[in-house]
């Protein structure tokens, strides 16, 4: 029989706006992933807790059906609503915990089914994880803020556009590539998700244009 692939479903993309001098308006994306497992990937703002119960029954599902929740990095509007999901496994950094139980802490990948694994991709901080996804549409790739946006190597509004946010600029450029390379799309931290642009070779895209 051929494999089942996964859907990804956004349940609300990030977004990010300047409401003057050092100040946004911001949060981060959540995105549902149906598979052989049940995945949610990053999970919004407390105030965002309506919405992912009201997103979830709209796809058939409650919190008890979600298998792995994985939290890319630890910022405060990646991290909300954790205690919708007890039953769930928990992914971040480096760790795979249920309830009180580190199940496991892996190195380099963490596989979820045979359509949904987990790598590091450090550089906006250095345990920030990204979920490589096998859909009927390519290889998806959920990075949190390792992609802020659909091309955000550029100048918007004359603010910078990654690099201000990354804790290790080279880093995060690796990272970038290896996810430009594996990836045929791209759900950003903060921005809707966009088809990548093989021409474009993404580690040299530091500075803006």
């Amino acid at each position: 029989m051929p494999q089942k692939l996964a859907q990804v479903i956004i349940l609300k993309p990030g977004y990010a706006r300047w409401e003057g001098y050092a100040s946004q308006k911001a949060c981060g994306s959540i995105t549902l992933i149906k598979s052989y497992k049940n995945c949610l990937v990053d999970l919004g703002l407390p105030k965002d807790k309506e919405l992912i119960l009201e997103k979830l029954k709209e796809n058939r599902l409650i919190p008890e059906n979600i298998d792995f929740v994985v939290l890319t990095h630890s910022d405060v509007d990646h991290i909300g609503n954790m205690n919708l999901f007890p039953a769930a496994t928990f992914i971040g950094g480096s760790d795979v915990i249920q309830g009180d139980f580190f199940k496991e802490f892996f190195k380099e990948k963490y596989v979820v089914d045979e359509n949904i694994s987990v790598i590091h991709t450090p550089g906006h901080d250095n345990r920030s994880i990204s979920v490589i996804v096998k859909t009927e549409k390519g290889t998806g790739a959920i990075t949190g803020d390792l992609f802020e946006y659909e091309k955000d190597w550029l100048t918007v509004d004359s603010s910078e556009a990654w690099e201000v946010w990354s804790q290790d600029k080279k880093q995060q450029v690796k990272s970038r590539a290896i996810i430009w390379q594996l990836s045929d799309y791209i759900v950003p931290g903060h921005g809707d998700m966009f088809k990548v642009d093989k021409n474009i070779d993404i580690a040299k895209n530091i500075k803006h244009g």
